[in-house]
């Protein structure tokens, strides 16, 4: 090939630095954090939110969370129809709307079974956000810089939670009335509808971008003899589930096993777990860059065998408050890695929005067998109470079951991707 047939530099990269504007970004960040908000702005209060308000027992008011985690699937065959319509902005309009009038009513009084039915639903509209803001990202400039867009979606995403936790705290006040509980609904609401609102009003900035969804997902369903086949789409689920399941045991548990096993007080218990999940989130804006540089995958596998590491000596090395930060500190960089990689892997080896769609639904049905799991356990080696072997050997198992999935993903994604370690 002489050098006036070689392509040119813009034509191997694609449409996605052809297309691309600073702004698109920008765009596609405020809708992550506006439709992020919601999801935590419950967590806090589901006393005030069911069990004041409804009168229901306690154990099932958890049903609230799992129902919109497990609704989430239904987001899968919508995704599909989105994706061959070639409308994904349409689409987060929709989804973003519906979400704020099923939060809407929700406010309302209307019992606690019709509750948890609109939850399931909302579930889904999550989902379609999720998945459709996620793959816009990917596709928002050039593939060797998505690791740093992910890590900025993935910091987004973590610091649009936990505003969301405090937000909703806030809301409720000290009071902890029915009336000031529910205020999130309408809250929530209000962020959604706003996020509909700016996904139709940048309709047309960001349809460069839709296109550049469909066509990607026409070329990369045929290979070029160059370009291996598009990596299945379960390894890439299996990392999200193990992922968020560890995520969960961080988030219930451990707080948990410092305060039952340790005997930490609470101030410090807070402070410890909370540097790990603000290390886990900021983190990931660093570790993004780092994995553009070194390849997805390569940090991918250090993040995955250092966060089962960190979490493995967690017990052991409790009992020394120094040697108990380095682990959190530990545990933190760990962490920082996994999602920005997970999201850049998953959109270089199988992209589309049922793939997003899929390691979305993954992560949280893995977060809620996460949480079940582990509780479970701890009451049953505890003898119906807590106790340190049983948090030891429960989040050693956590660990284990971690690190058997790096070793089990790794080599299989090894096979299809072309920055491979």
């Amino acid at each position: 090939m002489t050098s006036a047939q070689q392509p040119s530099k813009n034509e191997v990269e694609g449409p996605r630095i052809r297309n691309r504007q600073p702004g698109d970004v920008l765009v596609i960040g405020l809708l992550l954090v506006l439709t992020a908000l919601p999801d935590a702005m419950v967590v806090p209060i589901l006393e005030e939110l069911l069990v004041v308000r409804y009168d229901v027992d306690p154990g099932l008011s958890h049903a609230f969370i799992s129902i919109n985690l497990v609704g989430g699937l239904c987001a899968l065959p919508l995704l599909r129809v989105a994706m061959r319509r070639g409308r994904p902005i349409l689409a987060v309009a929709i989804a973003a709307v519906a979400d704020a009038a099923l939060l809407a009513a929700m406010w309302l009084p209307i019992g606690f079974g019709p509750t948890i039915l609109l939850r399931a639903v909302e579930g889904a509209a999550d989902v379609m956000v999720f998945a459709v803001v996620f793959d816009l990202i990917g596709q928002a400039g050039r593939r060797r810089g998505a690791g740093l867009r992910f890590g900025f979606g993935a910091a987004l995403l973590s610091m649009a939670l936990g505003g969301g936790a405090i937000l909703g705290g806030q809301l409720a006040g000290d009071s902890g009335s029915e009336d000031a509980a529910r205020t999130v609904y309408l809250v929530g609401a209000a962020a959604c509808l706003m996020a509909g609102i700016i996904a139709f009003a940048c309709r047309n900035r960001l349809r460069r971008l839709e296109g550049i969804a469909a066509v990607s997902t026409e070329e990369e369903s045929k290979p070029e003899p160059t370009q291996k086949a598009k990596a299945p789409l379960w390894p890439l689920m299996l990392m999200a589930g193990a992922d968020r399941a560890a995520g969960g045991l961080l988030t219930g548990t451990l707080g948990l096993f410092l305060a039952e096993a340790v005997g930490l007080e609470p101030s410090l218990r807070g402070g410890l777990i909370g540097s790990v999940l603000l290390l886990m989130g900021l983190g990931a804006i660093p570790a993004g860059w780092i994995s553009d540089r070194f390849g997805d995958l390569f940090v991918r596998a250090v993040g995955g065998v250092t966060f089962a590491i960190g979490l493995f000596v967690l017990p052991m090395a409790a009992s020394d408050l120094s040697s108990l930060s380095a682990t959190m500190l530990l545990l933190g960089v760990g962490g920082a890695t996994l999602l920005p990689t997970s999201l850049a892997l998953l959109d270089r080896l199988h992209g589309g929005l049922v793939g997003m769609g899929g390691f979305r639904a993954a992560g949280d049905i893995g977060f809620l067998l996460g949480v079940s799991v582990a509780g479970l356990l701890i009451h049953m080696l505890g003898d119906g109470e807590g106790s340190s072997f049983g948090y030891a050997s429960v989040i050693a198992g956590f660990a284990i079951m971690h690190l058997c999935c790096t070793a089990l993903v790794i080599p299989l994604l090894a096979r299809h991707d072309r920055r491979s370690i």
